[in-house]
């Protein structure tokens, strides 16, 4: 199968006046960040110092960020995963968690602490709900903030570790 035909099945999520195919936005993503882009406005910059790569993915005219931004919000994560391993069927992601934690911005100034969007509490809840038992053997991805003591200190009694380990 196809990259084409496997994200041709992932369920669109946009209203139907879409201006661009969501297996060419997809694929500009992929493609992106396999050339080491890291953002989505990095994804958008990618697609237009390269526009001759836009017509394979049946694009006419670069996407901008906030387009890929509300995409991947509305987007079925399950759905894509399918697709995806339907065309790399030896990628297992199973081993993988990846974990991402926001500060309210701004929220720091003066004596104030900065506001957690997550705290690390909440991640010790969902590295628990999500059957995270053993982590020996896996991949954990987290920004920095989440070298919490307490939070590297649960990666670590479950067998993972944390570059602070």
């Amino acid at each position: 199968m196809t990259l084409r035909e496997a994200l041709s099945q992932v369920p669109d999520p946009r209203a139907r006046n879409r201006r661009y195919p969501l297996w060419g936005l997809l694929a500009l993503i992929l493609v992106a960040f396999l050339a080491r882009v890291d953002s989505l406005r990095g994804v958008e910059r990618f697609a237009r110092a390269n526009p001759h790569l836009l017509p394979h993915l049946g694009l006419r005219n670069p996407p901008g960020h906030t387009i890929l931004t509300l995409l991947l919000h509305r987007l079925d994560p399950k759905k894509l995963q399918e697709a995806l391993l339907q065309v790399f069927p030896e990628v297992d992601l199973g081993g993988v968690l990846v974990v991402d934690g926001k500060h309210l911005r701004g929220s720091g100034k003066g004596k104030s602490p900065q506001v957690r969007l997550v705290e690390d509490q909440a991640l010790l809840e969902l590295l628990d709900r999500l059957g995270a038992e053993g982590l020996k053997g896996k991949v954990v991805v987290g920004d920095a903030g989440y070298l919490y003591p307490e939070v590297a200190g649960k990666v670590v009694e479950k067998g993972g570790h944390t570059s602070s380990s």
